[in-house]
């Protein structure tokens, strides 16, 4: 009985037979169908492995067997832990013709110590095998040699640490083996393997012997050959790698520490073969041979050779690399070691603004980073601590001059040390700045439309007024900007010849500045406060009339840049105010409710909101005469007087309410005409002018404000030569008629006939 199945992946193989159902590797190759008991379903193991074939015929399992079984389970839809497990049991019997029953035996061996009665005939044909050999079988695994749990792992994993190259664990796990001295008794396979891995541990003890006094003798470079050829029959002899790694000089691996890990480069291989070369890249500590496997890169193809990042670098900790070729994963030649590097990246993205009299400074800070240390020198040789913060610092009371700064990483190990890294230099020059101006002043001057600006501070510098768009910056900032970008000063027209800390300037109207006052020193500019100044336009052709006797409308045309405007108004001694937004002038007009008294108005506009100075226009004004009406009517003939026309003439003024009384209003002149008609019994016609007809009465404006006015026309027809029928008209005449209405009677009230 085999006491080890030689046959590597076994754990994987088992996996995927209990995923497909089966006890042991014959179950596979027996019909599909077999129940136990029948000529089909059981196969023999003593002399051969044999299955039930056509006609009841027994056949060898051999490789063409094995094709047939698996393509009638494929055709048959068979999963895929099935088709794997056929690859296996190919891959079995290409290594030995016997491998696959070598297979199942070690399979029912085990299985059948694993039966509760132990080995028997009745257990061997319960899994299948020939009653005919079922008893033979049974006594041949009561007779083999008991293993513990440790020696059937060890006989199940040989074969894959053999041919992994691990000759040092190969051969720890031969002495596990059962009946393993000398050799494990009846199993010449594992007895032959034995012997091939106790030859090459005796011949790797000797090439390390060899290998370790060349090292004493300081020969390095055999030493290391012997290494090297020491660590290919053992791969996995740590003392055979470590020494292959002392021995080995620094070469072209270069390892570039960076703020994600440390990056490793290495050159192209001149030849390497197709698909299968990669490297083994390994981390040791400085000083120590401690070495950690970072990963397996494939082979450089490219001009510029290897390209890896180790992220999980420790950080503080100062270490080396080096890159082992591998050829179909067995080494393949001498390692390629780096210098060591100490494991503490610098701070990136380091920027430097001067100011006035400091130094601001930013940068990017690596990953792990415990705190950051900068040492400062300047004018003054010697070195100062500069606080700093994780990202960046300000270092202020500068003088002028050129100021030199290291910046460190300060990184903690995992022992708790504390380590520094070499640090990034970087300089800037603080030069002179311009004084801040500390007082900004601005008032109307004496002449109207003139303002007046005066400033305190700023002595050393240039004192510019700007016309700063968007909100100011705040007093005293310096500014990132190069003076010749700044904002422009504003278009106004100076008035006279400025003078120390004091300009004055005439500003357009429709204008609203901030004026914000910069000291400008070379390049560098410092701000100063800020003043909102508006200049609002004035309202022009400003017109008031009456739509009605107690409401007036006033027209106007709105003034540009004004989103509001004041209405005033005073009229019999009171005083009225409004409001007015432009988007309601520009949809409603402005319409006001006053009295019939005279009145005055005044429209000016308001300033914006926030405005710090306001240069007032001349306000526009118009006045509203009062509202005079001049009625007249003819008294209608009675039965005595059927052919006598009096006229009654009153004039309607309001009444004046003021403290101190208001002027009478001034009236026109009443003229009251006849046109008769032109032939008998034609209807007269009204005149149309006071010229298209006869003057039949007139009353002075005096003579109106005096009281009502009645007067016979009889006698006034008469004279004028007017025959009946006529009609009568009356026309108000003089400069004050435009003002005055005239109330007329109704038109058949002036007719007579």
């Amino acid at each position: 009985m085999p006491l080890s199945p030689l046959v590597p992946g076994w754990a994987e193989l088992r996996t995927a037979e209990r995923a497909a159902g089966f006890r042991h590797a014959a179950d596979a190759l027996l019909p599909p169908g077999s129940t136990s008991g029948s000529p089909g379903a059981y196969f023999q193991i003593l002399d051969g492995l044999r299955v039930p074939g056509r006609g009841g015929r027994r056949r060898h399992v051999d490789r063409a067997l094995l094709a047939e079984v698996r393509d009638t389970a494929l055709r048959a839809g068979a999963p895929e832990p099935v088709r794997a497990l056929f690859a296996r049991y190919d891959a079995a019997l290409a290594e030995h013709p016997m491998g696959l029953r070598r297979v199942v035996l070690y399979q029912l061996l085990h299985l059948l110590r694993d039966t509760p009665g132990g080995p028997s005939a009745e257990a061997a044909t319960a899994l299948g095998v020939d009653p005919a050999e079922a008893a033979a079988l049974a006594h041949a695994a009561r007779r083999a040699a008991r293993t513990t749990p440790a020696a059937r792992t060890a006989a199940e994993t040989l074969i894959d640490v053999w041919r992994a190259g691990h000759t040092r664990r190969a051969h720890a796990l031969t002495r596990q083996l059962p009946a393993a001295a000398p050799a494990p008794a009846g199993d010449q396979r594992l007895a032959h393997l034995v012997t091939r891995v106790a030859s090459r541990a005796r011949r790797t003890d000797a090439l390390l012997q060899e290998a370790h006094a060349l090292e004493r003798r300081v020969a390095t470079d055999a030493a290391a050959e012997h290494y090297l050829r020491a660590l290919r029959t053992a791969e996995d002899d740590t003392d055979a790698l470590h020494g292959l790694l002392r021995t080995c000089r620094p070469t072209v691996l270069r390892a570039e520490v960076r703020q994600d890990g440390v990056r490793l480069r290495w050159p192209t291989d001149p030849q390497p073969p197709p698909d299968r070369r990669t490297w083994r890249l390994l981390r040791g500590a400085a000083g120590r041979d401690e070495w950690t496997e970072v990963t397996t890169a494939p082979a450089p193809t490219g001009g510029d050779g290897g390209d890896i990042v180790d992220q999980a670098a420790p950080l503080g900790e100062r270490v080396r690399y080096a890159a082992l070729p591998l050829d179909g994963g067995r080494i393949a030649g001498r390692a390629l070691v780096s210098a060591e590097v100490l494991v503490a990246p610098e701070v990136s993205d380091v920027t430097l603004t001067d100011g006035r009299a400091r130094v601001d400074a930013r940068w990017r800070t690596p990953p792990g980073t415990h705190r950051v240390t900068v040492l400062r020198t300047g004018p003054d040789p010697a070195a100062t601590d500069v606080p700093a913060g994780p990202h960046g610092f300000t270092d202020q009371g500068l003088p002028p001059g050129d100021h030199r700064y290291r910046i460190h990483c300060v990184y903690r190990t995992a022992g708790g040390r504390e380590v520094r890294s070499p640090g990034v230099a970087a300089h800037r020059t603080v030069h002179p700045w311009p004084d801040p101006v500390t007082g900004l002043t601005v008032r109307q001057g004496d002449t109207p439309g003139v303002l007046n600006v005066d400033w305190t501070g700023g002595a050393r510098g240039q004192v510019r007024l700007l016309d700063w768009p968007g909100p100011p910056p705040a007093p005293g900032e310096d500014l990132r900007t190069p003076a010749a970008d700044l904002p422009p000063e504003p278009a106004w027209p100076p008035c006279g010849a400025p003078r120390a800390g004091s300009a004055a300037y005439r500003p357009p109207t429709g204008a609203t500045t901030r004026l914000t006052a910069v000291t400008v020193l070379g390049d560098r500019a410092v701000a100063g406060p800020s003043v909102r100044v508006d200049v609002p336009e004035g309202v022009p052709e400003l017109t008031a009339r009456r739509v009605e006797p107690t409401r007036a409308r006033l027209i106007f045309d709105w003034p540009r840049a004004t989103d509001r405007v004041l209405v005033r108004w005073w009229q019999s001694g009171q005083a009225h105010e409004r409001r007015l937004t432009r988007s309601a002038y520009l949809r409603e007009g402005l319409h006001l409710a006053v009295t019939r008294a005279a009145a005055r108005f005044r429209v000016e506009p308001l300033a914006v909101a926030d405005a710090d100075v306001v240069v007032p226009p001349a306000a526009a004004e118009t006045a509203l005469p009062a509202d005079v009406a001049i009625r007249y009517a003819l008294d209608r003939p009675g039965f005595l007087t059927a052919r006598r026309r009096r006229v009654t003439v009153r004039a309607d003024t309001p009444e004046t309410t003021g403290p101190v009384g208001e002027a009478a209003p001034e009236l026109p002149e009443f003229v009251l005409v006849a046109r008769a008609a032109g032939a008998p019994r034609q209807a007269p016609v009204p005149p149309r002018t006071e010229r298209d007809g006869t003057p039949v009465l007139r009353l002075s404006g005096a003579e109106l404000l005096a009281g009502p006015v009645r007067r016979d026309l009889d006698t006034a027809v008469a004279d004028a030569g007017v025959r009946r029928p006529y009609t009568l008209r009356a026309f108000l005449t003089g400069p004050h008629a435009p003002a005055v209405r005239l109330e007329e009677p109704p038109h058949n009230d002036l007719v007579v006939r």
